[in-house]
């Protein structure tokens, strides 16, 4: 499945996100009755955004196999609905794939809304011993293809919370020119200009084109604390 939609500016949907609470949750379960089975277990993800210039696209969740697809992984070639995220912060696609393989390659699925500098959102997901590893992935939201997230998560296994510190991503789908016209955050379009790259660690803002210095963050450092918290 091949989606890639553009999406409007960062500008303004981060201006809703500024509108909700920080601690808000923000949940949406697509899992139906009687697609896991067993031991359900509900874990609660906690996002929290530690740049001061890069808003978080809303994010998108999985539980899935332990030995099912991830849904990124360093060194791959980024799927097309990564690359919808990591370019326009659309997790369409991701969506779309997940309302057909729920019950087959997933467990569940969940997403939360932007998530600002400074500010933390929590979903919650559910797990089973078919299903119980969780992946997630959100746009670094002023990037030409920048992202974040965990893969690989066995959360089933959890008895007590774990936290993850996590990088920035660079899905390798556009160069990184940071100009109008490509970054969306700018307002001005959502042209693209191909990388043909595969899935690296980004290299942070230059601020030498178009993007602004305030956009800048560490790449050595997280931009991400990731909180998964079995429910008791």
């Amino acid at each position: 499945m091949s989606i890639r939609n553009p999406i409007s500016t960062l500008l303004a949907v981060s201006a809703l996100a500024a509108a909700a609470s920080p601690a808000i949750a923000q949940d949406a379960m697509m899992a139906g009755d009687g697609m896991m089975s067993g031991d359900i277990r509900t874990i609660s993800v906690t996002i929290e955004n530690l740049t001061s210039g890069q808003g978080f696209s809303p994010s998108f969740f999985i539980s899935r196999a332990a030995d099912g697809d991830a849904l990124f992984a360093l060194d791959a070639t980024a799927s097309d609905p990564l690359v919808s995220v990591a370019e326009g912060g659309n997790i369409g696609g991701f969506s779309s794939w997940a309302a057909g393989e729920l019950g087959a390659s997933l467990g569940d699925a969940a997403l939360a809304i932007h998530t600002l500098p400074g500010q933390t959102r929590t979903l919650t997901i559910h797990v089973d011993a078919a299903y119980p590893v969780v992946d997630g992935v959100w746009m670094l939201g002023m990037t030409n293809d920048g992202f974040s997230g965990i893969s690989g998560v066995n959360a089933y296994e959890l008895t007590e919370p774990v936290t993850i510190e996590v990088r920035g991503y660079d899905a390798g789908s556009e160069i990184n020119n940071e100009k109008k016209g490509f970054l969306g955050a700018l307002g001005e379009g959502n042209q693209r200009d191909p990388e043909n790259g595969v899935i690296t660690y980004h290299t942070g803002i230059r601020a030498d084109a178009d993007a602004p210095a305030e956009w800048q963050f560490d790449p050595n450092t997280p931009v991400a604390r990731v909180t998964l918290s079995p429910a008791h």
